[in-house]
């Protein structure tokens, strides 16, 4: 890939010819000039030094590798492909057919030499027009590498094949697509698109076919695709291509379709692209896997044998529901912070299990608490699940609990006792279907557990003392809803009574009030005044006097269905009052204190003054404690948990990571994201 032969005598005080190596010029193998200090700006073999004639051949005959050449002499060899390219092969048609090795050969160059600034702008632009002459309109093969080309000037060989396309009439291939957006000028990927590279790949071509079939049809505009080149070979004159092909790479509406389905995939990838960030070691890991999309998520990957294993043992020939021991199912999943599992976890074990199609209770998404032992239930999910709990599913779990608590009082749930606490929460509640297929397990993992009272008294505090009266009612009818009553369940309702303030002395009453079939909200006030009970009639009413009904049996009690219908239809209110309850609980404080804002401080990315100071605050040490951290967002004003929030959030937003991340018992502040912060 060289030309030799002897030079004109006219052109050795010129540039011309200046490619060519003469072997009647003197080499001086002795001082061979390998660091290039006698090479010219615009060097040619018949006019650098002997030494330096010899420091070339050397570098020709060792292969044209040496990573650490002078830069000159692998210009002064790239003069010699400009001429063979530009020159020759407009005329030879042996020229013409070596433009493909030409083009292999400028792309294992800069490979080598790339990072030489000069050399590379003139090899790229040089490689553009090898792909206009040897493509020359015609059908295109395989796309550009978007990684081996800088998106600001998309590389000719994509606006080319895009024309054909589009003069064509013929739908753009998923690759080319890709090829396409990843290359636009117009469109800046963000972090997923580099961090995750395979996934997004993959991702995009399944979006691509979903959306757009075969491929988007680009209609051709009257733009016509131009190329101008100036070689860096002094000796050759400015280079202007033209082809026949319409300029389509930054058209209005392609550009549209493919910006849309960038930020889709991107959007879809960035948890996984974050875990990523944070945990590279995590990358095939359940925890990573829980995060993909769906078109990613296949149910035969090699990390989730483990945990289809133990979900067929639970839930095989057709069971809709079984108690695992949460330790089991917890030991297959890779903890954020070796030996702790945390919320985070929790969070990403339960969105795993819904992928394959199960539900897990606890679930903390749905208000349940962290658990890393003890029983759990797997159940087979339904459509409509919910993401999020309702007011309505937030006050069935309440009474679910309050309920299940009395009914297990005596160690002896009946069958009467669960199917009556479901189907009365599910009716009178109004419940969506997945919601009432969870509350079935809910009250399973329930009845499960070591059912306790404990967190129960912050919730009921707030309801006023009418609430609390329909609330003690509601318990009190679950306790004789299978026509017994335990001194347990007695026991259990004069506590639960204790933590509605109520008398615990009244439970006694009230059970009478269940068992003789009427209570509070059916009993009419004491009369005042005579009452009417039938218009004096002297006329025959036709009606027989009904026969007295059996008593019963002795021993037990008679359930009546009318009046366990009318209690259950007030627990509808009773689960409006506790939902407003829980909505106040959980609704943002007004703070008390004063934020610790430094006046004319400014403030951080999208965050006020009183967040921007807490991340100041943050910037103190790497590590704080959940006490440590409490302190300070009561020192400027701030409620713990949903500051956490606000913070993370605006990072996200910024710079597509969070700032801080939570183990449980540490805050973990990234320092790199709190520079860019603060920058």
């Amino acid at each position: 890939m060289f030309y030799l032969g002897q030079v004109p005598r006219d052109h050795l005080d010129t540039n011309l010819s200046g490619e060519v190596l003469d072997p009647t010029l003197p080499v001086d193998w002795a001082r061979a000039d390998l660091a290039g200090q006698h090479m010219d700006y615009w060097p040619a073999y018949h006019s650098i030094p002997p030494q330096s004639r010899a420091a070339y051949l050397l570098w020709l005959q060792g292969g044209r590798s040496a990573p650490n050449a002078d830069i000159g002499y692998v210009i002064l060899f790239f003069y010699g492909l400009e001429r063979r390219a530009l020159v020759d092969a407009q005329h030879d048609p042996v020229a013409r057919a070596e433009l493909p090795s030409i083009l292999g050969e400028v792309d294992r160059l800069l490979g080598i030499y790339g990072a030489n600034h000069s050399f590379h702008r003139y090899a790229t632009a040089f490689r553009q027009v090898l792909h206009c002459l040897i493509s020359q309109g015609q059908a295109p093969g395989t796309p550009p590498d978007p990684a081996a080309h800088d998106r600001w000037d998309p590389p000719f060989s994509l606006r080319a094949g895009i024309g054909v396309f589009a003069r064509d009439g013929r739908p753009v291939p998923a690759d080319w697509a890709l090829s396409w957006a990843l290359l636009h000028p117009e469109i800046q990927p963000r972090t997923p698109v580099s961090r995750c590279q395979e996934e997004f790949r993959q991702l995009f071509t399944a979006r691509y076919h979903q959306r757009h079939g075969d491929g988007i049809v680009v209609r051709p505009l009257k733009r016509r695709l131009a190329l101008s080149y100036r070689p860096a070979s002094a000796a050759l004159t400015n280079v202007e291509l033209a082809l026949d092909l319409p300029d389509v790479v930054t058209a209005a509406a392609p550009t549209r379709v493919l910006r849309t389905l960038v930020e889709a995939c991107t959007d879809e990838l960035d948890a996984y692209s974050r875990l990523l960030g944070r945990q590279p070691e995590a990358a095939g890991s359940l925890a990573a896997i829980a995060l993909l999309p769906s078109e990613l998520f296949h149910v035969d990957l090699p990390a989730l044998r483990p945990v289809r294993d133990l979900v067929d043992g639970a839930l095989s020939h057709g069971v809709q529901q079984a108690t695992i021991d949460m330790a089991e199912l917890v030991a297959l999943w890779p903890p954020r912070t070796p030996g702790k599992f945390v919320k985070a976890d929790a969070v990403g074990l339960a969105q795993l299990l819904e992928r394959l199609g199960v539900g897990l209770e606890p679930d903390v998404r749905m208000g349940g608490s962290v658990r890393a032992d003890g029983p759990g239930v797997l159940f087979r999910l339904t459509t409509d699940q919910p993401v999020t709990p309702s007011a309505e599913y937030v006050a069935a779990m309440t009474l679910l609990h309050l309920a299940a608590v009395v009914s297990a009082a005596d160690d002896d749930v009946s069958d009467v006792e669960r199917d009556h606490l479901v189907r009365h929460l599910e009716s009178s509640l109004h419940l969506a279907p997945g919601e009432r297929t969870r509350l079935q397990a809910h009250l399973a993992w329930l009845l499960a557990s070591d059912l306790k009272l404990s967190g129960l008294k912050k919730r009921l505090a707030g309801l006023t003392p009418a609430q609390r009266e329909h609330v003690a009612e509601f318990a009190t009818t679950v306790a004789g809803v299978d026509g017994h009553i335990s001194p347990d369940e007695v026991k259990t309702l004069r506590r639960i009574y204790t933590l509605l303030e109520l008398d615990p002395e009244t439970v006694y009453a009230r059970l009478h009030a269940v068992a003789a079939g009427s209570t509070s909200a059916e009993r009419p006030e004491p009369a005042r005044e005579p009452v009417t009970v039938i218009p004096a009639d002297a006329r025959p009413t036709g009606y027989a006097i009904p026969s007295a009904t059996e008593s019963p049996e002795k021993g037990g009690l008679r359930l009546d269905t009318a009046l366990v219908q009318a209690k259950m239809r007030e627990s509808a209110a009773v689960a409006a009052m506790l939902a407003e309850v829980f909505e106040d609980e959980d609704a943002p404080e007004e703070p008390t204190g004063k934020a610790a804002t430094a006046p004319g401080e400014p403030t951080i990315s999208t965050l006020d003054s009183a967040h921007s100071t807490l991340v100041r605050r943050l910037a103190e040490k790497p590590t704080w404690t959940r006490a440590e951290f409490d302190a300070v967002c009561a020192a400027v004003g701030l409620l713990p948990e949903g500051a956490l929030d606000v913070v993370n959030e605006a990072a996200i937003e910024a710079t597509d990571e969070p700032l801080v991340e939570d183990d449980g018992d540490h805050l973990r502040i990234d320092t790199d994201i709190l520079g860019e912060l603060l920058a």
